[in-house]
């Protein structure tokens, strides 16, 4: 619902906040005094197309602030949220502000391109006035509204998601399709390279063993020869550490006798003979292991050398080769699955592709169905609308399947019954396309509860009892969502639960318009002087304070 809408320095309105409540909101004013001017401002912060020639002589930009508030099941919260734009307890604001030389827009805050405030607008406000801003213009809209009334917005909604999924899988099917040469060529690559590597086989972890071992061999010779020194110089010949320190043990305990005090010599000479005698055993049985080992020394250096041949060629170091191995073996498996991806890839498009034409079929089905009832249906109200023998019609035209459907939907209408159907967007005036927007929110009141309603030139070329029954429509459909109507038939005023007055007057010079939301008692004198021009006596009031009270 709107709950605000604020105007500063536009055309002739210098600063204007007009409050808006849920109902039938009417606007009314002499000929000139710029209610339609209120239209003009919504439809701009709406994303109407601005200039500068909108701004107030005098001021250097003009600011339309236009305050919504939404219910949490609203549609317009989806694309607010969608669009990480919500804004608190509620309420959305969209603000537009029109320079000499650009326009900024913003929602809840944010800047926004134009596009965004056309997008959400069409969430929020159905404007019924001058072409450029009516529903009915659009084929879109046209087809929206016939499948609200055919009760096909389920299928409608499936079958534009399936088209997106369906066009989706396509691009994928193509793109995959386009790349097979790319996967094929790599594919080629990646065999030629597991060749070499396979002909390797680097395990995890071999790669340490190998280069230990090789060190370890390429220096046997060496370690042998130092190994059996060091047995020599610890536990055998004359001069070995062993036997030496065996004797000085010996010789410390004969003198322990004459002084207790070498027992503590005794027991160090005695550790260091146990740990002398342990390095000497440790060094023989790594000697003896060094004279199990294999000497096939020239086979490892080689399989060393072309482990360092295939790293430096994959430019990776030595210790991950057998990862990139692994690596490469997974992506070569993975490029030969094609077929399989194809398969799956066609069955994807194909099963995307029924469910499109079932629902197409579906909708198709519940169209043409709807067609003849609706056609009827707003013929009946256009007539009751003062439209005359008016006749309204709904043309579908087969295409090819698309996120619409199989075919186009368009609103056509006759003004006589023996004049043929044209296209609504050829025949209708402004004021004729208002009225037909009326008959047709009428007919779809049950069915779609849709966004607010803003009627401008709703009450052309009408009076009387069509002003009556106009009025008593637009009031009707006030009690299920918010309508605005500007009008300056008093049959139609009279019906509103709320009453705007648009004025102008001269104020230092300038011309300007103001708003002012009316009592019960400005409401009669209002609609005294809509029945009774400028002369209002006690007849046109008396007349007046009927109308209102219904």
């Amino acid at each position: 619902m709107l709950s605000e809408l604020l105007i500063r320095s536009f055309a002739v309105i210098d600063e204007l906040r007009i409050p808006l409540g849920a109902g039938l909101s009417v606007v009314t004013g002499e000929t000139g005094a710029g209610k339609s001017l209120l239209v003009d401002a919504l439809g701009l912060a709406l994303g109407n197309r601005a200039d500068a020639s909108v701004i107030r002589t005098g001021a250097d930009a003009a600011e339309i602030v236009a305050t919504f508030h939404l219910e949490p099941e609203h549609s317009a919260q989806a694309w607010l949220q969608a669009h990480d734009l919500g804004g608190d307890q509620g309420d959305c604001i969209i603000r537009r502000i029109v320079g000499q030389d650009r326009s900024r827009a913003f929602i809840n805050g944010t800047p926004v391109p134009v596009q965004q405030l056309r997008e959400l607008g069409e969430f929020l406000i159905d404007l019924h006035g001058q072409h450029e801003h009516h529903a009915l213009m659009r084929k879109d809209a046209q087809r929206a509204l016939l499948d609200a009334y055919a009760q096909a917005k389920p299928e409608a909604q499936a079958l534009a998601e399936t088209m997106t999924a369906l066009q989706a899988a396509r691009a994928h099917q193509r793109r995959f399709i386009e790349d097979a040469q790319q996967r094929k060529a790599r594919a080629s690559l990646l065999h030629y390279q597991l060749e070499e590597l396979e002909s390797l086989e680097p395990h995890a972890g071999e790669w340490e063993t190998l280069n230990a071992t090789e060190k370890r061999w390429a220096h046997a010779q060496e370690l042998a020869t130092g190994i059996t020194d060091l047995v020599g110089l610890l536990a055998e010949g004359d001069q070995a550490l062993g036997p030496n320190l065996e004797a000085a043990i010996a010789q410390v305990r004969a003198l322990i006798r004459h002084e207790p005090r070498l027992a503590e010599v005794e027991g160090l000479l005695a550790s260091a003979a146990v740990e002398i005698n342990e390095a000497a055993a440790a060094l023989n049985r790594v000697g003896a292991s060094l004279e199990s080992e294999p000497t096939d020394l020239p086979a490892l250096t080689a399989r060393v050398s072309r482990w360092h041949e295939l790293a430096r060629k994959h430019r990776v170091p030595p210790e991950e080769l057998s990862a990139l191995w692994l690596t490469l073996r997974a992506e070569h498996d993975t490029l030969q699955d094609d077929d399989d991806q194809l398969a799956a890839l066609a069955a994807e498009v194909e099963r995307r592709a029924k469910e499109a034409e079932h629902y197409a079929q579906v909708l198709t089905e519940k169209r043409r169905r709807a067609q003849p009832r609706l056609s009827a249906a707003v013929s009946e109200e256009m007539q009751r609308l003062g439209l005359g023998r008016a006749r309204f019609g709904v043309a579908l035209e087969p295409i090819e399947l698309s996120a619409g459907g199989c075919e186009t939907v368009e609103f056509l209408v006759s003004p006589a019954d023996d004049a043929p159907l044209k296209p609504i967007t050829k025949i209708a005036s402004g004021g004729e396309l208002s009225r037909i927007s009326l008959a047709l929110q009428v007919v779809l009141a049950d069915v779609a509860a849709g966004p607010t309603l803003v009627f401008d030139e709703v009450d052309v070329g009408i009076g009387g009892a069509v002003a009556e029954i106009v009025g008593l429509r637009l009031h009707e459909l006030a009690k299920t969502r918010q309508v605005l109507c500007i009008t300056h038939l008093p049959q139609v005023a009279a019906q509103g639960d709320n009453h705007l007055l648009v004025a102008k007057a001269e104020t230092d010079g300038r011309t300007l318009s103001s708003v002012e939301v009316l009592t019960q008692a400005r409401r009669i004198e209002e609609i005294a002087r809509m029945l009774g021009g400028v002369a209002i006596n006690a007849r046109t009031r008396a007349l007046a304070r009927d109308m209102l009270r219904g």
